[in-house]
């Protein structure tokens, strides 16, 4: 594969990471996952793949998530790193109360048998 078409693979792939989120397909999303996936939350929480299923599960609701820029790329053999700004609204199913968070997320992409799976993302909130 070209670097185009890795980077066209991967925008795909975290546009359906993104609408599975949205949708609550958690099948989807854990087909785009991979198994040693590295979940760093702006809020300093870090969940490994099933505990980050669980939580979007359980504990939030995703209502819209918006990338206001394309994302960077630093393309390896084997990885893929992007980093972009991205924004959502989210809502705690405990009490119903909303968040909004802006933030910087950096992202690792790993060339699996399979295909590619996100196997690291690092989100750190923009300040207001």
């Amino acid at each position: 594969m070209n670097n185009a078409s890795v980077k066209s693979a991967v925008d795909v792939l975290e546009q359906r990471r993104c609408d599975a989120t949205v949708s609550e397909d958690l099948l989807t999303l854990a087909s785009l996952l991979d198994e040693d996936l590295t979940f760093v939350h702006s809020s300093g929480y870090i969940q490994d793949k099933s505990k980050y299923l669980a939580f979007l599960s359980d504990k939030i609701k995703t209502h819209k998530i918006v990338r206001a820029q394309p994302l960077a790329y630093k393309l390896l053999p084997e990885f893929v790193i992007t980093t972009g700004q991205l924004e959502q609204w989210l809502q705690r199913r405990s009490d119903g109360s909303e968040v909004n968070i802006r933030a910087l997320v950096t992202q690792v992409w790993i060339k699996r048998e399979t295909g590619w799976k996100l196997l690291h993302l690092h989100s750190g909130r923009l300040p207001d």
